[in-house]
C-alpha cells in the first residue's frame, strides 16, 4: 500500500531523479529544450539537501509505493512573496511516470494541506507554468481558484504563471 510521509536526507536522490524526470516530461512544450536539458540531477540533489536539511518551517514530503519506493513528492513553507491573503505556498507536487492517477498527488496535496494549516499558513497558493493544464485541472479539482496571473522568468526562459489560491476548509 502506498503512503505519504516526511522526506529525510535519505531521500533526496530519488526526489533529484524525479524533479528533473518531472520537469522532463512536463514541461517539454513549456519551456526551451536546453533549460530542460541543462537542469541536471546534481543541481537537484543540491537544492533538496538543501531544503530538506534546513529544518526550518518548510516541509518537504515524499509519496511511498507498495514496493517502498520514493514516486513523488511535495514541498510547502512561507509564501516566498509575502500577501497577506494567501501565507502559506505549495511549492510544486510531482509525481514520478506511471504513478500518476493514482491518488497520489491527492495524498501529497492532504498532507501539505495538513501542515500549512497546522503552522498557521492557511490560506495557501501554488503557481503554475500557464499551459501546464494538467496540473491547472489537478488544482482546480481539488478547489483552487485562479486568484493571479503574471509574466516571469524561469532558469532564463520566459514563462506566464497563474497562481491558484486554496481557501481554509474545515
Amino acid at each position: 500500500m502506498s503512503f505519504v510521509r516526511a522526506a529525510t536526507l535519505d531521500d533526496v536522490p530519488a526526489i533529484a531523479r524525479g524533479h528533473v524526470e518531472a520537469w522532463r516530461t512536463s514541461y517539454t512544450d513549456l519551456l526551451p529544450r536546453t533549460v530542460l536539458d541543462n537542469f541536471d540531477y546534481e543541481q537537484s540533489a543540491a537544492f533538496w539537501r538543501k531544503l530538506i536539511g534546513a529544518r526550518d518551517i518548510r516541509h518537504v514530503a515524499v509519496a511511498v509505493s507498495a514496493a517502498n519506493e520514493v514516486v513523488g513528492f511535495a514541498s510547502c513553507g512561507p509564501n516566498r512573496v509575502p500577501d497577506p491573503n494567501y501565507p502559506g505556498e505549495l511549492y510544486s507536487i510531482y509525481l514520478m511516470d506511471g504513478h500518476r492517477g493514482a491518488g497520489l498527488g491527492r495524498m501529497l496535496y492532504s498532507e501539505v494541506e495538513g501542515y500549512l494549516k497546522r503552522q498557521g499558513l492557511a490560506p495557501f497558493q501554488i503557481w503554475v507554468i500557464a499551459g501546464n493544464e494538467a496540473a491547472e485541472a489537478f488544482y482546480i479539482a481539488l478547489g483552487g481558484k485562479r486568484v493571479a496571473s503574471q509574466p516571469g522568468t524561469l532558469r532564463g526562459a520566459e514563462i506566464r504563471e497563474h497562481a491558484y489560491g486554496f481557501a481554509l476548509r474545515a
